[in-house]
């Protein structure tokens, strides 16, 4: 069979308008082919960019979607569409900052090889089309507006190969993440995104004519809910619906996907004649991910594997605040029994033991969403409970406000409240239960008070003893120290013993200095008086160490200011602890730089 180089070049030609248009409506539009790339956005979820799943390939249709990547990551992909045809990718995001993204991407529309002969004796020649696209994005996420920002500049080109040609083009995109309407008992999250591709562009000449790109642009939204909560992950359901506006043609893609303890997804979706399906799964740094796209023409699937690194890098006082966080943690077994019961203390409305529970999993765990998410919900309502004007239930209210000011240490008001709790609707074992912890801590705030006053007034007998053997009144230093050892003996508080040994060792240097006065008075040879010894600070070292470790715990929690507060205390325990007065330094000059 002889085929001419004209007939070539006109075979080429159709081989790239097939390429070019994967799909025609009934009027028969044409659809550019980046139109459905190698996101996983058009297969299983719709055609939302927000489906990727931290697939770099997103920069492609949104380049704003990347000021949302937790991590830096490269992924790889394939399509295998029609005869031979494919689509590979490659792409990348890599982070720059706190708020500023790089991404680059490269992607192949190719026809596969082509046999062509001159003549039936000739031999034969392999020729293809090809279709490149190369994109470098930026992005950037504004904390003031809550908003991520992006644009694209990338270059296409066209190899014929008999003729090529390439153009310039810029895409641009937003997007933004906000909590939703509770859902089912759950906060819901919604995310959209609104892109525009190939809004400035130049021309694309390959023969005599000049082609025109067509824009793309698409409005992205994604509704996200939990529907099951584990200690560490949870289980999302979400929905998505989407607009595309492309060469004059208006259309709706839909999907839906549920992500197994945020690990495994399986996913479904629609757009306009065809059905999709895919599955991924995450195991350890990589992301594997396959999506089948049912079309009348043929089945298409979908390949891609992402591998993620890098974290923020954390500074000394961060690292050390981490570690002292890691010795106060309960070991993850407990964590999660604790966690189990936490939820069935929750679902029985015992909400004052769910509370301290989960407080205990929070302080350890400050990461995990989900016990973070009961805690804050827990207190959101019962605040909310006990405002309310509008409140008819009247066990509800007491409850709450029993709950709040329980919580807020005001005792009294939490024990007035729950007597009328108990009093309308017969009381409950938990109810008893914090009455009598409410008891129990009145009586021991009676002690610590009482422990207060005995140590305000021994402080006071010691000091007066201090002066008066400085002034060298031994006699008198004597009988004041004698009063106070009186005064502690048979105290519980725990200042007692300290204060008891320090009245003996004055009486014995007050005994000593008296000896060297009768010595001197009667001719006695006493030789040099003996030099008093420098008065020592009263330090806490043991005080100050451990309020430095709980401003380590509350820094790792992200408290920053209750933390400075706690080492400030630190050095009033202790004014030579270094540990406190580097950690200050370096907590206020991280916030000047902020």
């Amino acid at each position: 069979m002889h085929i001419s180089r004209r007939k070539i070049k006109i075979l080429l030609i159709f081989a790239l308008i097939a390429l070019t248009q994967l799909s025609y409506a009934a009027s028969g539009r044409r659809k550019h082919f980046l139109s459905h790339g190698p996101a996983v956005a058009s297969f299983g979820a719709g055609e939302t960019l927000f489906s990727g799943y931290n697939d770099p390939s997103v920069i492609q249709y949104n380049p704003s979607l990347a000021s949302f990547f937790p991590e830096n990551a490269i992924g790889f992909s394939r399509f295998n569409l029609y005869e031979g045809t494919s689509y590979n990718a490659a792409s990348a995001v890599l982070s720059l900052g706190k708020n500023y993204f790089i991404g680059f991407s490269a992607a192949d529309l190719s026809s596969g090889d082509i046999e062509a002969r001159k003549d039936i004796y000739s031999e034969k020649t392999d020729m293809s089309v090809n279709i490149w696209d190369y994109v470098l994005s930026a992005s950037g996420y504004s904390d003031f507006l809550g908003l991520a920002y992006g644009l694209s500049v990338k270059y296409l080109y066209y190899d014929l190969y008999l003729k090529q040609g390439g153009m310039f083009a810029a895409d641009a995109g937003v997007s933004k993440s906000f909590a939703g309407p509770e859902i089912f008992n759950n906060l819901s999250k919604i995310k959209l995104g609104v892109s525009a591709q190939n809004f400035v562009s130049g021309e694309l000449k390959i023969d005599e004519e000049a082609d025109d790109i067509p824009s793309i642009y698409r409005l992205s939204s994604a509704l996200i809910f939990p529907v099951y909560y584990r200690l560490q992950s949870q289980d999302f359901v979400s929905v998505y619906a989407d607009l595309k506006y492309e060469d004059g043609f208006l259309d709706i893609y839909s999907g839906l996907s549920y992500t197994l303890a945020d690990k495994y997804r399986v996913k479904a979706g629609y757009y306009p004649g065809h059905f999709t399906f895919g599955f991924g799964i995450d195991f350890y740094s990589f992301t594997f991910d396959y999506a089948a796209d049912f079309s009348e023409l043929d089945l298409i699937n979908r390949f891609g594997l992402v591998f993620r690194w890098g974290e923020r890098k954390s500074t000394e006082l961060e690292k050390e605040a981490k570690e002292a966080l890691e010795k106060e943690k309960i070991t993850l077994a407990e964590a999660e029994k604790r966690f189990k019961e936490a939820k069935k203390c929750y679902d029985k409305k015992e909400y004052l033991r769910a509370s301290d529970m989960l407080s205990e999993i929070v302080v350890s765990y400050p990461s995990f969403e989900s016990p973070v998410h009961f805690y804050t919900k827990i207190n959101e309502d019962m605040q909310k409970n006990a405002l309310s004007d509008n409140e008819l239930d009247f066990s509800k209210l007491t409850y709450a406000r029993g709950f709040r000011a329980y919580y807020n240490a005001d005792y009294k008001s939490a024990l007035n409240e729950w007597n009328k709790y108990v009093h309308f609707t017969g009381g409950n074992d938990e109810i008893a239960e914090y009455m009598s912890k409410i008891d129990s801590v009145l009586k021991l705030e009676q002690l610590k008070k009482r422990e207060a006053e005995l140590n305000a007034k021994a402080y006071e007998i010691l000091q007066s003893a201090i002066a008066s053997f400085d002034s060298g009144k031994w006699i008198l230093c004597i009988k004041t120290m004698e009063r106070l050892q009186k005064l502690v003996t048979g105290s519980v508080f725990s200042k007692s013993v300290e204060y008891y040994s320090k009245a003996k060792e004055y009486i014995n240097l007050s005994v000593i200095e008296l000896s060297k006065t009768i010595k001197s008075e009667t001719g006695a040879p006493g030789g040099e008086p003996q030099a008093k010894e420098e008065k020592q600070r009263d330090i806490d070292e043991a005080g100050a160490d451990k309020k430095y470790n709980e401003g380590l715990i509350l820094y790792a929690q992200g408290r920053y200011f209750e933390a400075e507060r706690a080492w400030e205390l630190t050095l009033r325990l202790n004014p030579g602890h270094k540990k406190a007065k580097i950690a200050i330094d370096r907590l206020r000059k991280s916030s000047a730089e902020n």
